[in-house]
């Protein structure tokens, strides 16, 4: 399902969903027709340090996220306009920044998707809900979105799924410059064609 960009043969990504008060991150593979994911977790800093404080934190615990896992690719949320809670979007951004810094200093990839084009991604629906996009990451990985699982882990892998998919999908030639399948038809239809002389995946 998912195309080599890697030296090694396989794209290793980092997915994170930032915050201030919980940055969820996922690094996965992939394995076949699915994605395997190799850790993931949420960073938590102290709520009630000073905001630089927060941030350090957050920094601090990235840098071993990616000494760790050596991801080649980091699918970051864009940060989300909320005209009622514009704080929540100026705290979000405070991390964010912090993050990108890491990212950069390390001379890490970054790709930007917001919260709708993970969702049309996985779902082909811009407005999926957070049940929809935990079924689809179950299908789609080898983990447990049904156990102790956070949200902010369960969006950070679909946020890692959604760079393979846009990045090195094998159906991307063929969609270049129109929507693309949304990953639920792609395995579909990846398990399900069957070219003339080739076998059936």
């Amino acid at each position: 399902m998912f195309g080599a960009l890697g030296k090694t043969g396989k794209t290793r990504v980092l997915g994170i969903d930032p915050g201030l008060v919980r940055t969820g991150w996922a690094v996965i593979e992939p394995v076949g027709l699915r994605a395997s994911v190799l850790g993931h977790g949420v960073i938590t800093p102290p709520p009630d340090a000073p905001l630089a404080a927060r941030l350090a934190d957050g920094a601090r615990a990235l840098r071993e996220v990616l000494a760790e896992f050596r991801p080649e690719l980091v699918a970051l949320e864009e940060i989300f306009t909320a005209p009622r809670h514009p704080r929540s979007a100026l705290l979000m951004a405070h991390m964010r920044g912090a993050l990108c810094l890491v990212l950069e200093e390390a001379s890490l990839p970054i790709l930007p998707l917001t919260a709708t084009t993970v969702k049309q991604r996985l779902t082909s629906s811009g407005h999926a809900s957070k049940e929809q996009i935990q079924r689809m990451v179950a299908r789609l990985t080898d983990v447990d979105t049904t156990g102790r699982m956070r949200l902010d882990e369960t969006d950070a892998i679909a946020l890692a799924l959604a760079a393979l998919y846009q990045r090195s999908h094998p159906l991307a030639r063929l969609t270049s410059g129109r929507p693309r399948l949304p990953l639920a038809t792609s395995v579909t239809a990846l398990r399900t064609t069957k070219p003339s002389g080739s076998q059936t995946l």
